[in-house]
């Protein structure tokens, strides 16, 4: 319900601005959009709960963040757009978005004496973050014609609303480098407590319009920059996921995005003496006058 208000309250405030200001050519746009996007994950300081014992030797069980090609997800919103300067458009487009990090944790003990002696924990994790978002854009449009591209730069303000982990593990014991496998575990649940509630990004883009006879189709690629951690560092240790032997507690990421969208626009009011047409010039069509002499 919270969305919901939050989604009512920024597009009534954004069709009262649009109402004080007539602006020029297309009017207001209101539309939807989807897409894909592909998460790049960076961890800035990695943690984790493995030590060494007496007699005994450990490799450090640093994670291998998947590449953003294997971390895909999606969004979906709505938007209000409108123009303010003649190649120049602003627009806010609050919806949903679902990022997705994969990524895999190799631990290893071994006796002291040899490394042939050792036991091998190998876990995959796939981590879901939902949001609720907000991005506020503004768009400058390369050309007057019916296609034109356009660059973009914006803000995004994100509340999280739910997050999932999936963990898959597998434990191997080698004697003189002969493999046996122990137990293969696998663990899902809610992992919302490992994830701050805000999220902050600004991003650069680019796209292109194209301009139909009722509605404007529009296709664009954006890249989120998140600004800051998106882990509780609170919370670090007391949410850690178990799963078989494994353990493991969360890095200090920024997740970053490219984000593909496609979308469609329709015009709700037309300034007077435009069509809508070309970024939305107008034209006039000069009326012959009436002849009142009497015959």
């Amino acid at each position: 319900m919270r969305y919901f208000t939050v989604f009512l309250v920024s597009f009534m405030s954004f069709f009262l601005t649009a109402a004080a200001f007539p602006g020029t050519g297309d009017g207001l746009l209101v539309g939807f959009k989807g897409g894909v996007n592909f998460s790049v994950v960076i961890p800035t300081k990695r943690f984790a709960v493995i030590q060494s014992l007496g007699g005994t030797g450990t490799s450090p069980a640093e994670k291998k963040y998947g590449p953003f090609f294997r971390n895909t997800g999606y969004q979906y919103g709505f938007l209000g757009m409108m123009r303010v300067r003649n190649s120049f458009l602003v627009s806010i487009e609050p919806g949903f978005g679902s990022y997705v990090m994969k990524y895999q944790a190799i631990s290893t003990w071994y006796n002291a004496s040899t490394q042939s002696n050792r036991i091998e924990i190998t876990s995959n994790f796939t981590d879901k973050l939902r949001y609720f978002e907000i991005p506020l854009e503004l768009r400058y449009e390369l050309g007057t014609g019916m296609v034109r591209p356009f660059l973009a730069a914006g803000f995004v303000y994100g509340m999280l609303t739910g997050a999932t982990g999936k963990a898959q593990s597998s434990t191997v014991q080698y004697i003189n480098d002969a493999g046996y496998n122990l137990e293969n575990n696998t663990l899902a649940g809610d992992i919302s407590g490992n994830y701050i509630t805000t999220r902050l990004s600004t991003f650069p883009g680019a796209g292109l319009f194209v301009e139909m006879s009722r509605i404007i189709l529009f296709a664009e690629a954006d890249y989120y920059f998140t600004l800051h951690n998106i882990v509780d560092e609170s919370a670090r240790y007391s949410n850690q996921q178990t799963v078989g032997s494994s353990y493991n507690v969360p890095d200090n990421l920024k997740l970053d995005n490219l984000v593909i969208n496609i979308g469609v626009l329709f015009r709700i009011n037309t300034p007077a003496g435009s069509q809508g047409k070309g970024r939305g010039k107008g034209s006039a069509v000069e009326c012959p006058p009436i002849n009142n002499r009497k015959h």
